[in-house]
């Protein structure tokens, strides 16, 4: 407020506070409207006019006026925010709140060239500008956590945590029906931007995550595929987690909170062993965090959980690592947050056993991810490469994936990968190459 508009105000609130004093409720409201006036266009000025005339209505019991002022402070933020105010308004109850009114000639020197126009456009100017600050700001903070913790990692790289395998185990038959994914084998099937699995082998049968239930159905995507497909929770001797984020563990609220969820939505859990590299919880479940890779069952382990810096935060991702006997190591992949390199390194640091295929999504959202939030593209620019400033491009996925030339099977699914690059795969691997559709089976057995 300038000097000579504050010492205006202040005059007309110092004569309202003296007529106040005198008992004389009618000259009060009357200096209260001269000074809304004048202080209206600033927040502090605007408000203590309307708690005064609150006040003068309510010594008055003037049920009208003190309903108008109430709901008249309720829009000075606003109106302050915004920079739209109607110029002359008295600002009492007895006048429309949005209505301009003609200034008294003594006062109107104080509104010389104003414009309601000039004021919000200067105000909307403002508030974009601050809020792309904020933006910048949070946009610096997270970016900055993400590559401090990725430096702390390249001190301990993926491929160096956790004791070697030494008994892993076999199976003569390994089957793999995608249950939650971005296709369908067939239609009638539910599909959706999640990832589930269920993992038969001769010694165990494993749910392999719990698909998103993006839009919450009582009957998430998942439970009515296993309905269809005829799979029940029977035959489940554990769930495995890949890791948690809504996509994987049924929602959002499963995500920050780690409680699945057991509202019917989802197949009964209980009873069954969870094993998650970040807690999880499910009413009569147990849970199980490996700190590394492991056994499981027979012929069935874990790569143990291995940490990526994502722009989103940390994240903590298992694969299911399964021994076919004759064959090698089949590795069943949530998203991929390992990355390839990184699952590489820890399959040749924890298991003796070659390499023999990989199933399921890598995250590579090229040339654009299928989840868009503010219209922008989350999948690539969050949760896949080094962050918006240095997003995944379509050469660094296709290198990563000839990286597994000598694969005898890749699957991937369309949750996380894009159409584009599961089309250059088909091409790159021929026959070795399978699609992953819900359910649609892919079966390894040994020779």
């Amino acid at each position: 407020m300038r000097p000579e508009l504050a010492a205006a105000f202040d005059r007309e609130m110092d004569a309202a506070r003296a007529a106040w004093a005198a008992g004389n409720a009618d000259t009060t409201f009357a200096f209260l409207e001269r000074a809304h006036i004048l202080g209206q266009r600033h927040l502090w000025p605007h408000a203590l006019t309307h708690l005064w005339m609150l006040r003068v209505g309510w010594h008055r019991r003037d049920k009208r006026e003190i309903l108008g002022q109430l709901l008249r402070l309720m829009a000075t933020l606003p109106g302050a925010l915004l920079g739209w105010v109607p110029v002359g308004n008295t600002g009492g109850a007895n006048v429309p709140a949005l209505r301009p009114m003609a200034i008294p000639p003594e006062l109107a020197h104080h509104f010389a060239g104003a414009s309601i126009a000039r004021a919000v456009a200067g105000r909307l100017a403002a508030l974009v500008a601050v809020g792309l600050l904020v933006l910048a700001g949070v946009f610096g903070a997270m970016e900055w956590r993400r590559s401090g913790l990725a430096e702390d990692l390249k001190a301990r790289p993926p491929g160096a945590a956790g004791a070697r395998v030494a008994d892993l185990g076999s199976t003569r038959r390994l089957e793999i029906i995608p249950l939650v994914n971005w296709h369908a084998a067939a239609p009638g099937l539910a599909t959706e931007p999640g990832v589930a699995y269920l993992v038969r082998t001769d010694h165990a049968t494993l749910l392999f995550d719990l698909g998103y239930n993006a839009r919450g159905e009582a009957r998430s995507p998942l439970l009515r595929n296993m309905d269809r497909l005829g799979l029940s929770m029977d035959t489940v001797d554990a769930v495995f987690i890949s890791h948690r984020h809504r996509d994987h563990v049924a929602g959002s609220a499963a995500e920050r909170s780690g409680e699945l969820p057991a509202d019917g939505s989802l197949p009964d859990l209980g009873g069954k062993p969870l094993i998650s590299p970040a807690p999880v919880s499910y009413p009569g479940a147990t849970t199980v965090v490996p700190g590394s890779a492991g056994k499981l069952f027979e012929g069935v382990g874990t790569t143990g959980p291995i940490t990526r810096s994502l722009f989103m935060g940390p994240v903590d991702e298992q694969a299911l690592v399964v021994h076919v006997a004759g064959r090698g190591l089949v590795v069943i992949v949530g998203c991929g947050h390992q990355t390839v390199p990184g699952l590489l390194q820890r399959l040749t640091s924890a298991f003796g056993e070659p390499l023999y295929g990989m199933v399921g999504d890598f995250h590579y959202p090229v040339p654009e991810g299928r989840l868009r939030i503010a219209g922008l593209d989350a999948q690539r620019l969050f949760a896949s490469g080094d962050g918006p400033f240095k997003p995944i491009t379509t050469a660094q996925a296709q290198a990563e994936l000839a990286m597994l030339d000598r694969l005898q099977l890749l699957a991937l699914g369309g949750h996380d990968t894009s159409d584009e690059v599961i089309a250059w795969a088909t091409e790159r691997f021929g026959d070795r190459f399978r699609h992953v559709k819900v359910g649609q089976a892919i079966v390894v057995q040994a020779p």
